[in-house]
């Protein structure tokens, strides 16, 4: 299926269109900013492709603390996962199968529906995340019509819905710690995981969208680097579950990953007031602005020569 599907990747596409270009007009300069950066050999290109996800992780610090802030509220999705079967069976008396079923949100019966909560109340969270995505999409699409200066800097593109989500997500871990107790209804903590999958879905949706804005033709480096962070503390952090709520209990336990959250929570509001600053410090950023006035100047250079064509 993917070898009859149609190339969507810009950089892919412009290239073959400069291609075309040269091939067509031999005189004319025309070269595509992933062009200007291929190295003279497929050993070279390699080792700088595969190298530079690790590169951008340690020296960019857009990239670091997004990756350290994903990665979190990745694990902390999968200590979840391992959370629910230690918190609702003990307390309310919830069978395993039905835990199970917690995560399951297609059920159709209303006893199986009243029984598995859990999963679609976190998926009411995760719907109500993407109405308010697509409100801020309609307001930015707006904003760029009338021309207004935010709508221009990528931190106010995107940053913006992870403002809102990250408190969503550590009142949601609250939530669900503070009131998952034998003296308080079970619909009460399982009502948590709506802010808990509001914050998620909109962290996920606003920290990526920034890394692609940020790094353009870097983005996937950068991407890159998140899913492998993110992958290896997802991986390690639910194997500490158990034994953290057994030593801590359910209340400290989701706290604990709350206050973890929430101290994160800075990093959209540092990078709102500080991204524009960073960016330019970055060598990775400067580089790319620097292709991209090199290429404006080779466009600039080979119109005179079209127009002759």
């Amino acid at each position: 299926m993917i070898a009859f599907l149609p190339e969507t990747f810009g950089p892919t596409i412009l290239k073959r269109r400069a291609r075309k270009i040269r091939e067509k007009h031999p005189n004319f300069d025309i070269h595509t900013l992933t062009e200007l950066e291929m190295t003279t050999t497929f050993i070279e290109d390699m080792k700088v492709t595969l190298s530079r996800p690790f590169r951008m992780f340690f020296r960019e610090a857009i990239v670091l603390f997004s990756c350290l802030y994903l990665a979190l509220v990745y694990a902390v999705f999968y200590v979840f996962l391992q959370a629910y079967p230690l918190i609702f069976p003990p307390i309310y008396g919830f069978s395993l199968g039905q835990e199970g079923l917690a995560f399951v949100p297609s059920m159709l019966s209303m006893i199986d529906l009243l029984t598995s909560l859990t999963g679609p109340i976190v998926a009411i969270g995760a719907c109500i995340a993407c109405c308010i995505y697509l409100c801020w999409d309609a307001y930015l699409r707006a904003a760029k019509a009338r021309n207004a200066p935010w709508s221009n800097q990528e931190e106010y593109r995107r940053l913006p819905l992870a403002c809102i989500g990250g408190p969503f997500f550590s009142i949601g871990c609250f939530w669900i710690g503070w009131t998952a107790r034998a003296n308080i209804h079970w619909i009460v903590p399982v009502l948590g995981g709506i802010p808990w999958g509001i914050g998620y879905l909109l962290l996920f949706m606003s920290m990526l969208n920034y890394l692609v804005d940020s790094y353009e033709i870097y983005s996937a480096s950068a991407l890159a680097a998140s899913t492998c962070a993110r992958s290896l503390l997802g991986a390690v952090l639910p194997f500490a579950t158990t034994p953290m709520y057994d030593t801590l209990g359910v209340a400290w336990s989701c706290s604990l990953v709350g206050f973890l959250s929430l101290a994160m929570c800075v990093v959209p509001f540092a990078f709102i007031k500080y991204g524009d600053r960073i960016r330019a410090g970055s060598r990775f950023c400067q580089e790319l602005a620097g292709k991209k006035r090199e290429a404006e100047a080779r466009e600039v250079r080979a119109s005179p020569r079209r127009e002759k064509v």
